[in-house]
């Protein structure tokens, strides 16, 4: 897809506020990015928050000057949109959803592809006050957005959320054809509708503290809960990455604009920032310039002959999230795509709307880089020696995280959100390090750490030695309960192809790069690790395969 980020340019235009008044802000005086009470700051200047801004406000404020650019391409169909169609049709679609009698703070469920009328229904909504989430299951939606292909199963679902009140709305693919009883996208963004600002009705919502998106998220611990993002959370998030020091995407200038494949499923980018591909022949059709990437991506990258390097001879930087990249697959992306472009990981949550960190050229590969502007951070320790002190630098402890970005809290689950935010203070669950460069290094999921006789084991730790392994494609590390040592260490290892290698050779390798009781006691060799959409292992399935 095209994309075209002067569209946030008007963060440039706004001077930047130094005497905020967030509670936050008033900590970060001194020139070192750590104060006496060991809680570490961004070293970027902050910035006034943009209080009272809507998501949709920011995105079309200096849009007209992009009027007739290429903001969104569908690489499968070759359905495009200007800037200009994609201010008008949001418009309309939000009108559209108030005569439908969907109200401000209602909920909307979108269940989309990576299409282009992903941004028009999100920033649509936006637009009419209307929340967006990605289920339908314990989410009190009144209608649905999807595909036709999708209709069967629509329908299935729907007959169990009574919430739901209108037919589903789906976006027309042109070889289906639309089922009676149901409503066509086409008309809700259709000529005769008004655009939503000239109706004069009002959005209806706060923009501080109301709902904007609904993404669900497992946090800390337990089953899926609904992410309350606000409006506010959003802008700040745009705004922190169009910080001077921050700025990933260049605006048009000229005849240059950036091209973006986006690869990730947009509901986890809540579509407001990047857009949208299905396949490899985007790469070989468009001249991408930036790569959002998680890392089995970046692994498909480096094992899949059909990737070339034709494909990344226009890119500046390649960014990821989701998981640590060992250094070793970090050396073979250079190896087979050369050294032209920047690499760089961020970290971020669905809590905090995107990333909270970042890194640069200048970031050690490994790390997830600096905090982004208006953000602070503790490291909190979890060892007897430590536990509950707040840590300094090269100290690991679990990641605590402070921001105008993070969310408000869970959706109807208020005891979640007081077990995870205390103080605006959210509990990450990761487990992370600062450096004396203000890097952020991971090392871990806490819920994940493993206990063997009683000592504490990194899953993440001994996966990155084993992703140095020339025969070794993936792997995942899991604990399993055992009488005597408490958990014992069992590890899935996916074989490079037409690799030969044995259980014993596995341990063999481990024995002399960890310490003993890190240890691998069982080896199964499988096709795939299991993973979620942003790349997470997913370790409860894996206790159950079976170790023939």
């Amino acid at each position: 897809m095209v994309f075209n980020k002067n569209i946030f340019s008007q963060f440039s235009n706004e001077k930047y506020n130094q005497k905020c008044q967030d509670e936050f802000i008033k900590k970060c005086t001194s020139d070192s990015f750590v104060d006496g009470d060991n809680v570490f700051r961004s070293c970027h200047e902050n910035f006034d928050t943009f209080k009272g801004s809507y998501l949709h406000e920011i995105i079309w404020k200096d849009v007209d000057k992009w009027w007739d650019k290429t903001a969104l391409v569908c690489s499968t169909t070759h359905r495009s949109y200007t800037y200009a169609q994609l201010r008008k049709l949001s418009g309309k679609f939000a009108t559209s959803l108030r005569k439908l009698n969907i109200k401000p703070n209602e909920t909307v469920a979108v269940i989309l592809p990576n299409i282009p009328e992903f941004a028009i229904v999100t920033l649509g909504a936006s637009e009419a006050g209307i929340q967006i989430k990605n289920q339908l299951k314990n989410s009190e939606t009144v209608a649905v957005v999807s595909v036709l292909i999708k209709h069967n199963v629509i329908i299935e679902s729907i007959n169990d959320v009574a919430s739901i009140r209108h037919p589903p709305i789906y976006v027309n693919d042109e070889k289906h054809s639309q089922p009676s009883g149901t409503i066509n996208f086409d008309d809700l963004i259709a000529d005769c509708v008004q655009e939503f600002y000239k109706t004069g009705d009002k959005i209806g919502v706060n923009a501080m503290t109301d709902t904007a998106v609904l993404p669900y998220s497992s946090g800390t611990t337990g089953l899926p809960k609904g992410v309350e993002i606000t409006h506010r959370n959003l802008v700040t998030n745009l705004a922190q990455f169009h910080h001077e020091d921050c700025k990933i995407i260049q605006p048009a200038v000229g005849n240059f604009q950036e091209v973006i494949p986006l690869v990730l499923p947009l509901f986890h980018a809540y579509g407001f920032s990047v857009v949208l591909c299905p396949g490899l022949s985007l790469l070989d059709n468009n001249k991408s310039t930036l790569f959002f990437l998680v890392p089995p991506i970046i692994q498909l990258m480096i094992n899949d002959d059909r990737f070339t390097k034709k494909h990344t001879n226009n890119l500046r930087q390649i960014i990821t999230c989701a998981s640590v990249i060992s250094n070793k697959n970090i050396a073979k992306l250079r190896t087979k795509f050369g050294n032209e472009f920047i690499f760089s990981q961020g970290y971020g949550l669905t809590e905090t709307t995107t990333v909270i960190t970042i890194g640069n050229k200048n970031s050690p590969c490994t790390s997830v880089g600096r905090l982004m502007p208006n953000t602070l951070m503790k490291i909190i320790g979890r060892s007897d020696d430590n536990l509950g002190k707040c840590l300094g630098v090269d100290k690991i402890g679990e990641v605590l995280v402070k921001g105008s970005q993070v969310t408000k809290g869970y959706f109807k689950n208020p005891q979640a959100t007081l077990d995870t935010i205390q103080d605006g203070w959210l509990k990450t669950g990761d487990l992370g390090s600062f450096d004396e460069n203000e890097n952020l290094t991971l090392h871990g999921r806490i819920k994940e750490i493993i206990k063997v006789n009683g000592m504490q084991v990194s899953p993440t730790e001994l996966e990155l030695l084993f992703h140095q392994h020339d025969k070794i494609s993936d792997v995942a590390v899991i604990g399993i309960p055992h009488e005597r040592s408490g958990e014992i260490l069992k590890a899935f290892i996916v074989k490079k192809k037409g690799a030969v290698i044995c259980e014993n050779d596995v341990k063999k390798y481990l024995a002399t790069r960890a310490a003993r009781y890190k240890q691998i006691e069982q080896v199964v060799f499988v096709d795939k690790i299991p993973k979620d959409a942003a790349g997470k292992i997913l370790r409860k399935q894996l206790r159950y395969i079976d170790d023939t």
